[in-house]
């Protein structure tokens, strides 16, 4: 019973050294909204950045950004709106912007009677 024990522990301390490895890279908290608010009573604009992943160039960086900008109007949506508001149905991106370094998105979440789905 006691090697088995033993055992136990001992792989969970394999387990959390294993986890805890020098490639795992620290996220850095980067501010990616640059404005939000309510265009109409049923539209609200949220404008945020993404960041491409590190490494990347080209086609691929480009692509890796917009993806970046277009989840962090979900997550902004999400935030802002009740479950009765799905960013990926009930949004759309007006516009997006290229830079080297980032992608700006325009991003309108449209649905009737908007304002009332605010979360409190």
């Amino acid at each position: 019973m006691k090697k088995v024990i033993l055992f136990t522990i001992l792989l969970s301390v394999v387990q959390y050294l294993a986890c805890s490895s020098d490639d795992i890279k620290n996220v850095q908290n980067i501010p990616t909204l640059v404005k939000e608010g309510f265009v109409s009573p049923n539209e609200y604009e949220i404008v945020c950045i993404g960041l491409p992943k590190e490494g990347l160039t080209g086609i691929q960086k480009d692509e890796s950004a917009k993806r970046a900008a277009i989840l962090n109007a979900y997550f902004y949506t999400k935030e802002r709106f009740d479950d009765t508001v799905a960013p990926d149905l009930d949004g759309s991106v007006k516009k997006m912007e290229l830079s080297e370094t980032h992608a700006t998105v325009y991003y309108v979440i449209s649905k009737s009677n908007l304002k009332s789905r605010m979360k409190k």
